[in-house]
């Protein structure tokens, strides 16, 4: 993160309806430009001077001795400073933030700028600002702020998987071979493994296979009498069948000198009679060698009070102290034989590597979220320094930036009408929604032990659905 200009105007009201031209030059390229513009005071109530104004604009437009509408007193009641922001680099246009937002970060990218801007390379050169003063209040001084950064690309880039699948090995319908091309054909970039208490199909994960589709993550479904663990990546194998439920912590902690990771798979399930051993009724008392929940479970996951339970319980885990990622897993068993709301866990991997060992890496840290589709790069500031998911900050004062992609994986989401209004930070003291505009989304958060990020809007018809949620970040 690089500042690369810095500049307050004061703008009078005879500026009105001019143009500010603020230019500079980039001496290499970046991974995107962040243009963080604020302006005060937006709106100004003095009732003399509006009444004054309205009655000058009235003459000007010949409305004088009009009868006005309650529509038309409504648009009277404040004075409103407008200023709008457009952007070129090297003579080409890039675009326009014409919103009367006050407050805007407007991001730079050529994998998808902010609403109004086309997609740009964040190249070196000559970039030139217009800052088009739309309205400047009379008798009122009108000051603005701009700041642009040069931001290069993240340690960790997030990319989809599918956590949760069977095949003919377990109770599944897929082959080994069908299912890898199946996770292709969804557009996930890797998934996992997890045939009922057995390792036997890994053997059919060869590396041509592998090359021809997406690389796997080796693990096994443990299916107990009293609950389902996802374990990925163990070194040998670690024995599942006489875990009881106050003797867990013992098993979990084979698990973790196997090299491998243990997450609860839908642990709010109903039980007997319906599934025997798929409600979670283990004890944990060491949640340290627990990675992560199965928060999302199948398909079209908020409709199921399973995972209500589960992200209610979740959240009592956090809140109590214990460091959890969230996953989602379809428990995929074969082909779907018709449209469905599909999940996707999203894993933080350095520079987007997809291996075995980058995933789960990305688990253990907290690096996770899970969406029904729109995806979130997630950034945690506090004193110059970045944060992602899963790091620990001090408690206090810190900014959240969220920008929000639509591109991908469109093609599986987009028939469900799902759209974003609203983006959400949810700790301990509850959740606060804030509007959802297009622009990258930039707040001032207060910090106490977790905070995650949650995305709120439209799906399928229903409005106000959650549509996705990350792993937190820490506070200590």
């Amino acid at each position: 993160m690089e500042i690369l200009l810095q500049k307050e105007f004061v703008f009078h009201p005879e500026d009105d309806r001019t143009n500010r031209i603020i230019s500079f030059e980039t001496e290499r390229n970046y991974d995107h430009l962040e243009f963080v513009c604020e302006y005060s005071p937006k709106t100004i109530s003095d009732p003399d001077l509006v009444a004054r104004e309205v009655q000058k604009g009235m003459d000007k437009s010949g409305w004088t001795g009009r009868k006005l509408f309650p529509a038309d007193m409504d648009e009277c009641k404040v004075l409103m400073n407008f200023v709008t922001f457009s952007l070129d680099h090297e003579g080409e246009y890039v675009g326009c933030a014409h919103r009367h937002d006050p407050e805007q970060v407007i991001v730079i990218s050529e994998q998808g700028s902010s609403r109004g801007f086309f997609a740009h390379k964040a190249a070196k050169g000559n970039w030139r600002i217009v800052l088009n003063v739309q309205a400047a209040i009379p008798e009122h001084e009108l000051t603005y702020h701009l700041t642009v950064i040069g931001c290069d690309k993240p340690a960790y880039t997030y990319r989809p998987f599918e956590m949760h699948c069977h095949t003919l090995h377990s109770d599944g319908r897929f082959t080994v071979h069908d299912l890898a091309h199946a996770v292709k054909d969804y557009g996930y970039v890797g998934f996992a493994l997890t045939d009922h208490n057995t390792e036997a199909g890994q053997a059919e994960l060869t590396p041509e296979l592998e090359a021809e589709t997406v690389p796997a993550i080796r693990g096994i479904e443990w299916t107990t009498f009293f609950g389902h663990m996802l374990v990925l990546g163990c070194e040998h194998y670690v024995d599942w069948r006489f875990a009881l439920p106050e003797d867990i912590d013992t098993y979990t902690a084979q698990i973790r000198e196997a090299g491998g990771i243990a997450g609860i798979a839908h642990p709010f399930n109903i039980g007997a009679p319906m599934c025997a051993g798929c409600r979670w009724d283990f004890k944990v008392k060491n949640w340290d060698d627990i990675t992560y929940i199965e928060v999302w479970s199948q398909e079209d996951p908020m409709v199921r009070t399973k995972n209500i339970m589960a992200i209610e319980w979740w959240t009592n885990l956090l809140n109590e102290g214990h460091h959890l990622a969230c996953t989602a897993g379809r428990d995929w068993h074969c082909k779907d034989s018709e449209d469905v709301i599909t999940t996707a866990t999203y894993l933080g991997l350095p520079e987007g590597k997809v291996t075995q060992e980058n995933a789960l890496d990305a688990l253990r840290a907290g690096r996770t979220y899970v969406t029904l589709g729109p995806t979130m790069d997630i950034e945690v500031r506090q004193d110059g320094k970045e944060y992602n998911l899963g790091d620990t900050l001090k408690t206090g004062a810190c900014e959240v930036r969220v920008d929000v992609r639509l591109n991908e994986r469109r093609d599986m989401w987009e028939k469900w009408g799902i759209e974003v209004r609203e983006i959400a930070l949810t700790g301990p003291a509850g959740t606060k929604k804030y509007p959802y505009r297009g622009d990258l989304f930039c707040v001032q958060a207060e910090g106490d032990r977790w905070l995650r990020v949650e995305l709120y809007g439209d799906k399928d018809g229903q409005y106000g659905q959650l549509l996705a949620m990350s792993s937190p970040v820490y506070f200590a």
